[in-house]
């Protein structure tokens, strides 16, 4: 498939570490403590559940709903809720390999319309943004 952005690393973590921490939702604000003022849950957890999230610095909260998880493999989400970031129609999938040599090979892609902002000026900051949550994932195991 291909994506607006799309970022791809290899991880020294096995796939069932880095899924553990992308499969908890609502703890994306462990992973983004200093870009994170606050962060709630709606609809309980799994496949469903809706993260509203306040980044530091911004009026409103987004909100961001869980569409799919494949245990070891593969999550899902979208924008459900969106004032703050220039661009609406976000979805983003993150896949998970076993990667030769051990680790996981983790593809972060997200499709997306700018939205008051141009596509050059969108891209450089989400691929920033996953990468700084694969970062956090790698470096808290």
């Amino acid at each position: 498939m291909a994506y607006s952005v799309l970022v791809e690393r290899t991880v020294k973590l096995p796939p069932q570490k880095v899924y553990a921490r992308l499969a908890d939702f609502g703890g994306i604000s462990k992973l983004l403590p200093d870009d994170i003022e606050r962060l709630t849950m709606r609809n309980g957890e799994g496949i469903g559940s809706i993260r509203v999230v306040r980044l530091k610095g911004t009026p409103d909260d987004l909100e961001e709903r869980l569409e799919a998880l494949v245990p070891n493999r593969l999550m899902s989400y979208s924008l459900t809720k969106n004032t703050v970031l220039p661009l609406e129609q976000y979805h983003a999938v993150v896949e998970l390999a076993e990667a030769a040599g051990g680790g996981t090979t983790i593809r972060w892609g997200s499709n997306w319309v700018p939205k008051g902002a141009p596509e050059a000026e969108i891209k450089p900051l989400l691929s920033g943004l996953y990468n700084k949550i694969i970062d956090s994932i790698e470096k808290q195991g």
